[in-house]
């Protein structure tokens, strides 16, 4: 879909106008709204699969319960950004049925499962906290109503923020040195992952954006990338994990990080042919929508009585 733009202002003026969905929008602007909500709204629903499928194998009750909240709160998330996406004129059950029929593409991070336990605290705190930074952006844009709706997101994120820390903690205090060593190996695994979540380097490009000349996107890939990173590493090196320089380095002189480049070619790859679990997480989501078809018929023709 090509998106018509407005002419780009100054950047005060530019975020100064917001909308509202009865507003009249500017040419392309509902379009490039629902897809941003969109494919949130996938990326909510698809994310949670990696943790649903460790309820079972927490290894207490508690750790259970804490699991089971997140999970909750995340499907909530995907039903939130669908709303918003539907009011803009997609529907909720397209933005899954056009991913399991492969018409829609999912952030590299949404490819991989967990192999351990232990994987699950690093990894977690690794996506939670790039999530907040990246909706702490967003929420600055223009359409209001999916402002809103990461305003109140930002603070069930928080919460699983602090449970990835506790999660973390817990194994590098009272884990053995086998599990240590596991969640040392699951942040050098994801840390790479994640850098390349924010996609690639942009900061000559990103006015000509049309997210960012609309004021849906406010920020380049590369100042999330830097504000994530000054964030997140510090909190990692204080749980007692080892930080290389040669994955991540602050650099005094130039107030800036110094990071290992993800590769670009290998992410684009995944996204595009999918990762080890893309199959299994388009399946759950036939499998959902074949065996819940009925019942939602159901319950969408009493609605409509």
């Amino acid at each position: 879909m090509t998106l018509t733009t407005p002419p780009l202002t100054d950047e005060d003026e530019r975020l100064a106008r917001k909308y509202e969905l009865w507003e009249e929008l500017p040419e392309g602007y509902r379009e490039a709204a629902a897809r941003i909500a969109s494919f949130q709204a996938l990326a909510e629903l698809v994310g949670v699969l990696p943790f649903a499928e460790w309820v079972d194998r927490a290894p207490d009750y508690e750790r259970k319960q804490m699991l089971v909240a997140k999970v909750q709160d995340e499907v909530g998330h995907g039903h939130v950004t669908a709303r918003v996406a539907e009011d803009l004129g997609v529907g909720r059950e397209q933005i899954l049925v056009d991913f399991a029929e492969g018409r829609t593409k999912l952030l590299n991070i949404f490819h991989y499962g967990f192999e351990s336990w232990e994987e699950l605290g690093p990894a977690a705190l690794l996506m939670n906290s790039s999530a907040i930074v990246q909706f702490q952006a967003l929420d600055q844009g223009t359409y209001l109503p999916y402002a809103r709706a990461l305003r109140k997101i930002e603070k069930e994120e928080s919460f699983h923020y602090h449970h990835a820390i506790d999660l973390t903690h817990q194994t590098m205090v009272r884990g053995s040195v086998a599990q240590r060593q596991r969640a040392q190996e699951a942040f050098e695994l994801w840390l790479p992952r994640l850098l390349a979540y924010f996609g690639p380097p942009d900061s000559d490009t990103y006015q000509q954006n049309p997210m960012y000349r609309f004021g849906l996107k406010v920020k380049s890939n590369d100042t999330l990338r830097q504000e994530w990173l000054t964030k997140i590493v510090p909190v990692f090196q204080e749980l007692g994990i080892f930080v290389d320089p040669a994955l991540a380095r602050f650099d005094e002189d130039r107030q800036a990080w110094d990071y290992a480049s993800p590769d670009w070619v290998e992410t684009k790859r995944i996204i595009k042919e999918g990762g080890p679990r893309y199959g299994d997480w388009r399946s759950k989501i036939q499998l959902s929508l074949e065996r819940n078809g009925a019942y939602r018929d159901a319950a969408l023709a009493r609605a409509a009585a």
